[in-house]
């Protein structure tokens, strides 16, 4: 009987720790999801910002050659 009356003392507090255990699965998936959707979103924009500084540096040397061409 001493049993049955703690677990009904404390069955509200392992049915909430159960919830969260469960839940908390759920949003693990939802942030590895996110950091992954992250990360390929900085790597796109990384490769996007890489190539654009290429190309300035292009244009510029390509514009320098052209003035120096025609002095």
């Amino acid at each position: 009987m001493k049993y049955m009356n703690l677990l009904k003392q404390h069955s509200a507090k392992i049915a909430a720790g159960t919830g969260a255990l469960v839940l908390s699965g759920a949003a693990r998936a939802d942030v590895a999801e996110s950091i992954t959707t992250a990360v390929s979103t900085g790597q796109a924009n990384y490769t996007l910002v890489v190539v654009g500084l290429i190309g300035l540096a292009a244009i510029g040397f390509g514009l320098r050659a052209i003035i120096g061409a025609m002095r």
